[in-house]
């Protein structure tokens, strides 16, 4: 048999406690076999006698017996040993992510496959596999404290005795979605105005319940002309409708000679750059965006707002740019007029 790394396909020498790693990159990723025996340049690196085997075997046996990796993956896991001594490890793709070592916890024990390396799983990526896996959403963790709606409810009376079935409330607690909608919500919207080689002249800085932000920053871009009204809502409605709230960076608007750029932290959520062309939806936040659709901000639940704003430019000729990195999310408006 011949003897090559690929993604799906990992060599080793000697049983080490990497292999642990291993196990669980794969178990995180699309799954794959781990040969034990075998240097990196595929040669036999040991011929191990039948008692030296079934010690090798049990080492890893034990692992599993003894929860070394969290959830156990014993169903995932197959080992044997083929006909040239090595000792093949199968590993399934499981449906329990994050798998991570126990002793380490999720947050330092989470490991990826990575072409045809493993890597330490960020806190972003740890997040994401927890949502693939179990379908948990930022917005329904619960937040640790009290919070105030004031804002929300001047404007918005009616949700007074409706905050628990928007999804405020759940075991007597807050939830997230409670707390991006809060006074006390902490993170930021900054608008910065550049000049023509992109040196900062101004900077304006929003904060506040995020139905606050939207509400200044639409009346603040009513002096910015040039755009069409409906892409500049849209664009901003986007930003913090589809924005990655798991992480502290803040919502940025860069407001250029001719363009503006709105720069939202999270990339595509759980889509390709294809299907989001092709017209198909994805909800980082499905509350948040269901509660805009209720108070008036949106049309409907499976409105498209990157469609909204191609069709506001189609009068000028003119299109809007959209990027989108791991990490971000970009919508960049061309100036009109």
């Amino acid at each position: 048999m011949i003897y090559k790394e690929t993604e799906r396909i990992e060599l080793k020498r000697e049983i080490t406690d990497e292999i642990k790693k291993e196990i669980i990159a794969f178990l995180n990723t699309d799954g794959g076999t781990i040969y034990v025996g075998v240097n990196d340049d595929g040669t036999i690196y040991y011929d191990l006698s039948e008692k030296e085997k079934d010690i090798e075997a049990t080492r890893i046996i034990n692992w599993l017996l003894n929860d070394v990796i969290s959830p156990n993956p014993k169903e995932y896991i197959d080992l044997k040993w083929n006909q040239d001594g090595v000792l093949v490890l199968n590993v399934a793709e499981g449906i329990d992510k994050p798998y991570y070592l126990t002793e380490a916890g999720i947050d330092n024990g989470t490991y990826l496959r990575f072409e045809t390396s493993k890597c330490k799983a960020s806190k972003e990526e740890i997040t994401k596999l927890k949502i693939l896996s179990h379908k948990l959403f930022y917005e329904d963790d619960l937040y640790s404290g009290d919070l105030s709606f004031s804002y929300l409810l001047n404007k918005f009376p009616e949700l007074t005795d409706k905050l628990s079935s928007l999804g405020f409330i759940k075991n007597n607690k807050y939830t997230n979605l409670a707390y991006l909608l809060s006074d006390e919500q902490a993170n930021r919207t900054k608008i910065y105005i550049l000049d023509q080689v992109n040196n900062i002249k101004k900077r304006k800085v929003f904060k506040g319940s995020i139905v606050k932000q939207i509400d200044e920053i639409l009346i603040y871009f009513k002096n910015i002309k040039g755009y069409p009204a409906k892409a500049i809502k849209e664009a901003l409605l986007n930003a913090f409708i589809h924005r990655n709230w798991a992480t502290k960076n803040n919502i940025r608007i860069e407001i250029n000679l001719n363009k503006i750029n709105f720069i939202s932290p999270g990339g595509i959520y759980l889509m390709s750059n294809e299907e989001i062309d092709s017209g198909k939806k994805s909800y980082r936040n499905p509350k948040l965006a269901k509660l805009f659709n209720n108070l008036g901000y949106r049309k409907n639940y499976n409105y498209n707002g990157l469609k909204e704003i191609n069709l506001a430019y189609q009068k000028y000729n003119k299109e809007a740019l959209i990027m989108a990195t791991s990490k971000m999310f970009i919508i960049s408006l061309p100036k009109v007029k």
